[in-house]
Formats: C-alpha cells, structure tokens, sequence
C-alpha cells in the first residue's frame, strides 16, 4: 500500500469474537468506518492514528461490559485487488468478570455504605470500568463520590482505584481515599462584564467568599448566569478559572464572562380581516432606571441593572390599534423577589371581526361596533429555598375594562364591563438555558380567580406545564425534549364561561391581531383556531386543554451572532367544550420538521413544516354541508412564527 495515497475503508473484519458480533465491534470504533453507499455525506478515508483509538475503544467496549482484560491480539491492514483498505482485528475476549467485594480505606467523612452506594455497585454486578470512573470521578447527576466530597470543601480529594482479580470470574474493588482537608471560596473575580454590573453578576452566584467550597455551587452558579442571557452561553460553560491558596486553604475563582447583546427589536407584518396589521415592539433585558436621566450611560439606552422594560405597539390603521408598555425589576429591595406590571390599550373599529360580519347584541349592518380594552397587572415572584432553591411562587393581580359599544364582540353585553382576577403560581426550572435548553426540567403550576363581585366578571381558570430536556451528547448539542400542557377554565356561578377559552392552532405569526378574551394555544401542522369545539357550524374555545410535545432538537449553531437549532417534532392536543364531551385518547397529531433561530435583534424566529395526521373542521363557511362542517383533508402545512417560542400565547378576559 502506498502510504502517501488516501484510501477508504472497504471491510473491518473480526476475529476471536465470541460475545459480541462484528457489527457490534464495528459499532464501537468511532472515527474509523467502512465506506458505505447510502453514507454519501462522509467520505471514510484511513486514518492511521485515528484507527489506533479506535482499536482502543474496541478494548473499552469490552471493559464496559465485563471483560476486564480483553486485548487486542494483533491487527493488519491491506489493499486486496483495487484502492479500498482491508482492516482484520483479532481479539481475545478472556473471561466477563462479576464484582465480588467493594473495599473502602482511609474514608473518615462518610461511611463505606453510603460510598458504595454513590459508586453504584453491589455484589454481583457485571463489572463496568466506564461506569466505575464516572461514579468514581464525575457524573452529570453529581452524585459521584468525588462530588461528595467536593460538595464539603474536600478540594485535594483523591481516590485511587485498585481492580484486584479474585479465584473464578470474580474481582474485588479496593479503594485507597485521602480525604484531605476542607477549603473555602477565596476571592471572587468577576471580568469581561463590559455592560452588566458587578452586583448583577455576583447576586446571582452561589460562590461566595468565605463559604464552604463546593462544586455544585459553582455549577449552579454557571446555570444561573446562563438564565440571565446577558452572555455568552460558551464562555459560561468553560465555567471559572481557579487558583489555590495552600497556606489559607482557599480557592480563588474568576468568571470570564463575554457580553452578548439579547435585546430585541421585532418589525413583522400579517394580513387578515382587518388588512394589513404591522407591529413594533422593543425589548430591553438589562435595562437600568436609575440611569434613566443620566444620559452619559445611554448605549442608546441606560444598561446594566438586569430590569427589563418592552414596548409595543400593533395597529392596522384606524380599525385595529393596540399599545403595551411592561416592567420588571428582578431584584426589588435587594432580595432574588421580581416584580413588576404592565399596562395596554387596544382599540377596534370596524363592520368586520375574525372576517365575518357581526351581527349580536343588537348591531345594524350599517354601524361600526367599537370595542375598547385597557389591561393593568401587576405582578410579585419569590424564590423559595425549599423544597429546593429552584422552586418560586408568584401572585399576579390583574384588571381589564372593556368598552363594547353596539355589540361588536358578540360574547360580553354593550356597555361596560369589569374583570378583576387573582393568580397564583408555583413553579420550579432547573434548565441549563432559557432559550435553547438542553437539559434540565421546568414544572409551572397556576390557578386564576376571578371573583363575581357585583358586575365583575368570573371565571376560575387552572393550568399545569411541564417540560423536560433530556442531552443525548455528551456536549449537549442533540437533545430529547418532552412537554405537556393542561387547562380547565371553570365558573365559579353556574353560569356559561364564553369568554375566556383556549384557541388552538395554528402560530403566533396568525393572531396578527389580538386574539380578546381567549388564550392563542399554537399546534404546529394545523391552521389558526382550527381544533377549537364546534356548536353547531361556529367555532368557539374550549374550556378543557390538553396538549403533548416532543422533539429531537440538534443545536447546530451557537454563536454570538446567530443560534439556530433544527429539530424533528411530534405533536398531539385537542381542547373540548366541558367534561360531557372530554376524550383524551382523542387527539388531533402532527409531525414535521423546523428549525428555532435566535438573532440578538431580531430575537427568536421558529419556522416549522408539519403533517397533520387527523382531518379537521374547515373554516371556510362556504364548506357547511347539511349543517355541517366538511373535513380538510391532511396534508403538510408550511408556519412561521415571530418573537416567542411558538408554544403558546397570551389572552384574558371572561363572561358575566
């Protein structure tokens, strides 16, 4: 063979294998490949050096399932009647050996019970060396034996591990620890925050001088800085630079911390019954009023306290108008409490709603229904330390007056109306990343009342999400992630709740306008409000949510300028009128792919293309037949939404 010419992988053949097949070998190597047809996007050239690791990987395979002195007897590599290469492997499997006795000496901290337990072993188990060395050394779960001790200020922990062959096919594991003494945090550098300030930075870590050292709390405090979005998501997970101070037993940790910018300016346009709707909004995540008047710290506006202030304003001219302005302060009176409120206003005028013409409550054809809202909330969260420190309970009180002059919306009576409703939540997050996370859970538990107090309008309105991400790497760029959703809008009097329901389908980029009195639930692969319960031929909003979410997302890009994350989805949901309708084996699926791109400007942009499995009711009135609805066919649907994470949507409201 020549050795300045480039050849590819023909056959990887295997001999002495018992155990294990040769594609199971095979398997285990993994830079060296046969050359294959249907692997047309890699071309498997040789590569001497990387064949060598994978030979080892070979060993390792076997070690992992109990072959503690699997070797590799010899190997050769050829070219045998043309340019492809010819790799032939002997083995030689020995014996799979059995853990037999687990021994710990020089453990003074914790007792050989609980060591062996984290080490994850017992009597009779097939012996693993990879999985040794993660419960010995680090695993994600941080239930190592190292992070044991880690976790208690043991810095200069040591173990050292020692396999010793006992009579059959059995091995005993003896473990010679030095425990060592306990350190503290020394000093704590905080660098590279060019815009955020300090106090922003260190009162979101765990890491603080004086304290016992611990590795989870470094880790913590990472997870933490990656929440607040203010930097860049690779330079976090380097995690702190560290030195060591012997005399004092301290540990010197710097965050070298790199600014990206997270605020968004969204510019987007829809056409619908009311023509075009454009919208303007501004979203600043590290805002700073206590700079307001001072205009030398304008970039272009005051930065760094960590408030978020949004602004924003919808209109399609004279018929459609809608302006919002929120704030939130993350930290009020120096404790991890955010609060904060916002207000709107929104306005419509026209002979058209939804694309139909209205005809309720007693509007003409010939006038113009006016309907008018103003919407103010505030807002209070805790971070709770129990049952863990990821848990927060939050209360949100909110108030909507209504204006329906000549009957435009067609589910509250003319005149005015009042709704005031109370809100109370507990959730726990301990994701890696708010955006894109690869790892981690999220559980949010909620119910909302509104009290019929004199003419106020009522409702009680229960929700409960969950979302779980779960890293198929090792790096955490390919990742499983799983969400449910479930609401119930009940009446506190007996009466018909019209007014606040669940609108499912479709995106965020089809509610242009704003959706009143009704929470937008997106379901990707189906149109704009096209799963909602039907009475007679009309739409109306379901009362009872249930919906289900997976997907397999890889994260392809992740940089400063651009993060983008394609995925394969599957979905399934359906809402229904009240219990006498409720089936939640019947579901509405789909399934496609997409693609979530975050610009820093811009913010996220989902785009997805899905199949609806499950034939729906058309919204087209012309398709009535006999007093029913026909149903659309399936079929792919192409949807693209703006600004959020295209999972579900905002509304209020309710019905006297």
């Amino acid at each position: 063979m020549d050795p300045g010419k480039k050849v590819e992988v023909e056959d990887i053949r295997f001999a002495g294998n018992e155990a294990f097949d040769d594609g199971d070998l095979r398997d285990a190597m993994e830079d060296t490949r046969e050359d294959r047809w249907w692997r047309f996007w890699k071309s498997e050239k040789f590569d001497r050096e990387k064949y060598e690791s994978d030979l080892d990987r070979v060993v390792d395979f076997y070690n992992e399932h109990g072959y503690y002195d699997a070797t590799i007897v010899s190997d050769t590599t050829y070219v045998e009647g043309g340019d492809d290469l010819i790799a032939e492997v002997t083995v030689r499997e020995g014996t799979q050996y059995y853990v037999r006795n687990i021994e710990w000496r020089g453990n003074t901290v914790y007792p050989d019970a609980v060591l062996t337990r984290a080490l994850g072993f017992e009597q009779g188990d097939v012996y693993n060396t990879k999985r040794l060395q993660k419960n010995l050394r680090g695993n994600r779960s941080s239930s190592d034996v190292t992070s044991l001790y880690m976790d208690r200020g043991y810095v200069r922990f040591r173990a050292q591990p020692n396999v010793q062959p006992a009579p059959g096919d059995s091995l005993d594991l003896v473990f010679d620890l030095t425990e060592g003494e306990v350190w503290e945090f020394g000093d704590i550098t905080i660098a590279g925050n060019t815009k955020t300030k300090e106090h922003v930075v260190r009162r979101e870590l765990y890491t603080v001088p004086g304290s016992k050292f611990s590795r989870s709390d470094i880790r913590e405090s990472i997870r933490r800085l990656q929440q607040l979005g203010y930097f860049s998501q690779e330079s976090l997970k380097q995690g702190p630079s560290t030195s060591f101070d012997q005399q004092n037993k301290e540990v010197d940790l710097t965050y070298q911390l790199k600014e990206v910018s997270n605020d968004q300016l969204e510019l987007s346009g829809t056409y619908g019954g009311y023509g075009l709707v454009l919208q303007t909004s501004f979203t600043f995540n590290n805002f700073s009023a206590q700079n307001l008047f001072d205009f030398d710290e304008w970039q272009p506006l005051p930065v760094g306290d960590g408030q978020k202030l949004s602004l924003s304003v919808r209109t399609a001219g004279f018929d459609y108008q809608r302006y919002s302005l929120s704030f939130t302060e993350p930290w009020f009176r120096g404790r991890p409490t955010p609060v904060g409120g916002s207000v709107s206003y929104a306005r419509i005028s026209s002979d058209y709603y939804g694309g139909r013409r209205i005809r309720r409550c007693g509007a003409s054809d010939t006038e113009a229904g006016v309907f008018q809202r103003v919407t103010t909330q505030f807002f209070r969260r805790q971070r709770l330390d129990w049952p863990d420190d990821k848990f927060s309970l939050s209360s949100t009180v909110n108030y909507n007056y209504y204006r329906n002059d000549n009957g435009l919306y067609g589910s509250l009576p003319p005149g005015e109306s009042h709704q005031l409703s109370f809100k109370q939540g507990l959730s726990r997050n301990s994701r890696d990343n708010p955006l894109f996370p690869s790892r981690g859970s999220k559980v949010d538990l909620s119910v909302e009342v509104a009290p019929p107090v004199g003419d106020l309008i009522q409702f009680h309105k229960w929700r409960f999400k969950t979302g779980w991400n779960v890293p198929l790497t090792s790096n955490g760029k390919l990742s499983f992630n799983v969400s449910t959703d479930y609401g119930y809008i009940g009446s506190l009097t007996g009466e018909e709740v019209a007014f606040q329901t669940f609108d499912l389908g479709g995106t965020a980029f089809d509610y242009g306008r704003y959706s009143f009195g009704t929470e937008p639930i997106y379901m990707r692969g189906y149109p704009q409000r096209a799963l909602n319960p039907l009475r007679g031929t009309d739409f109306v909003g379901g009362r009872i949510l249930n919906k289900y979410t997976s997907e397999l997302r890889f994260m392809a890009v992740d940089s400063q300028q651009l993060r983008a994350a394609p995925y394969l989805f599957l979905d399934a949901a359906n809402t229904w009128a009240g219990f006498d309708t409720y089936d939640p084996t019947n579901l509405y699926r789909s399934a496609g792919v997409g693609a979530k791109l975050y610009l820093p400007i811009v913010g996220m942009i989902e785009v997805n293309y899905g199949y609806n499995f499950d034939r729906f009711p058309s919204e087209n009135p012309n398709n009535v037949v006999g007093g029913t609805r026909t149903l659309e066919d399936r079929g792919w649907r192409f949807q693209i939404s703006f600004g959020g994470s295209g999972r579900g949507g905002r509304g209020g409201g309710g019905r006297r």
